[in-house]
């Protein structure tokens, strides 16, 4: 790799994995086992460790060569930039992870649209036409996993205080 080459991330990359790597190696003792009585390459030891080791020895050979290009350039705060960047998909994680929490709580129906419309809103379309879009699109996936394909999705602790037939009907078909 000639000076010029060297990539804003690398450096984060390859902190990455060689932290993959090592966490990988302390763990094959316990997801594997050596069986006496077996021959070498039966063993299932054997070749996910040679697999472990050689992305090892590559991952360090590629470190030593981003650190040596790394000292003569310095840019850590093109880095951490970087690491920024690589971060923001996991705000859309968060979001995916309150959904599941709320969908129990709420109903599917309903968790639903939040959702699709606070993700709209998230993604910029505010008008009020791609707000309908949105909430239609978010209706129509409720209707058809839930009442059209039957998927067996929990009802929301909230459908208990709706009155008995509106709370059953929702229930089933929401």
């Amino acid at each position: 790799m000639e000076k010029n080459e060297y990539q804003v991330g690398n450096l984060i990359f390859v902190i990455i994995v060689l932290f993959l790597v090592s966490v990988l190696l302390i763990s094959i003792p316990y997801q594997t086992k050596w069986f006496d009585g077996i021959p070498l390459v039966k063993q299932p030891r054997l070749w996910p460790t040679f697999c472990i080791i050689g992305m090892a020895l590559f991952s360090v050979f590629y470190s030593l060569q981003i650190w040596q290009n790394y000292k003569i350039e310095g840019r850590i705060k093109s880095e951490l930039k970087e690491l920024k960047s690589w971060a923001k998909p996991f705000e859309f994680v968060v979001y995916f992870l309150l959904y599941v929490w709320l969908v129990p709580l709420a109903g599917y129906l309903f968790s639903t649209l939040l959702f699709f419309f606070l993700l709209t809103i998230r993604q910029g379309y505010r008008t009020l036409s791609m707000l309908l879009i949105s909430l239609t699109t978010g209706f129509g996936i409720v209707v058809v996993f839930k009442s059209l394909l039957k998927v067996k999705i929990s009802s929301g602790a909230i459908y208990e205080y709706l009155p008995d037939g509106l709370s059953t009907f929702f229930m089933i078909y929401f």
